[in-house]
């Protein structure tokens, strides 16, 4: 009667493991039906070496990828940085080419910016009871300022841009509200605009605080 043996082949390293069943006679001291494996123990620290081989090569290219990810997110961010810098400066750089024109301009838009984006927030975004006291309404008024005023560090560079577009507008314009009222200089128009701005802004403030106070 015949047995079944398993003889391991020799191992490589980019090969899997292959098993090889043979058939042979029974040597005379086995019995009819014994049945033994051959299997040496030194297979296993192999595979152990071998899976940490392949483990190993899998993870570096992962890990090269992930830094030149990282890498380069940096280097975007300084561009665009750089990019926003560069059009910010080229702009009030243009813009200070009108002299007063070009200042009144801006701070015509920043009035109508201000009064605008207070309304709405004091209203809208975030409104309130009316009758809360002079404290609460203080209080509130300098709460809705500093949203306001962070909103206008992020559109600072749009309402720039606007100003330059609008310079040779108020240029002209300038200069018939100059020679209307009899002005000496465009300097002292500007002047009068800008303190009655200032002045609209002030009053419409106190008026909407007092009225919620």
């Amino acid at each position: 009667m015949e047995s079944w043996a398993i003889v391991p082949r020799k191992f490589t390293p980019c090969s899997s493991i292959s098993l090889t069943i043979s058939l042979r006679p029974p040597s005379p001291m086995a019995t009819p039906s014994s049945r033994y494996f051959q299997i040496p123990f030194a297979a296993k620290p192999y595979l152990l070496r071998l899976y940490s081989a392949n483990s190993s090569h899998t993870s570096r290219p992962e890990s090269s990828d992930f830094d030149s990810s990282s890498l380069e997110n940096p280097g975007s961010n300084e561009k665009s940085e750089k990019s926003q810098a560069v059009s910010s400066n080229e702009i009030l750089t243009r813009l200070k080419r009108y002299g007063v024109s070009g200042v009144l301009a801006y701070g015509l838009l920043n009035t109508a910016y201000y009064l605008t984006t207070f309304l709405v927030v004091w209203l809208y975004v975030a409104p309130a009871p009316g009758r809360m006291g002079y404290s609460a309404a203080v209080e509130r008024f300098l709460k809705v300022m500093a949203m306001v005023w962070a909103g206008s560090q992020v559109t600072k560079l749009k309402r720039a841009g606007g100003a330059l577009a609008l310079a040779p507008f108020v240029e002209r314009g300038l200069s018939w509200f100059t020679a209307k009222f009899g002005f000496e200089s465009q300097g002292k128009a500007f002047m009068t605009i800008a303190g009655f701005c200032f002045g609209l802004a002030f009053v419409m403030f106190i008026v909407v605080t007092l009225l919620w106070a």
